[in-house]
């Protein structure tokens, strides 16, 4: 395996966190929700309703401007 490989597969497994749940997963795209790019793949990855994230704590009028990327 060369150099920039090994390194590629190192930084993907050293990323924030070895692994995320669907709860820890919904905590960090409500702490986030004002860096709307950086929680969109986030909320399609595990396919956050408007319900699960207004019951989480989530504004309103956030989760109305993430309508269309949240499963009804």
């Amino acid at each position: 395996m060369g150099k920039a490989k090994r390194r590629s597969l190192n930084n993907g497994i050293n990323d924030k966190f070895p692994y995320m749940t669907r709860e820890s997963a919904l905590s960090e795209v409500i702490s986030k929700l004002d860096k709307k790019s950086e929680v969109m793949d986030t909320i399609t990855l595990f396919g956050f309703s408007a319900e699960e994230m207004l019951e989480a704590g989530a504004a309103y009028e956030d989760v109305m401007a993430l309508g269309g990327i949240l499963n009804v």
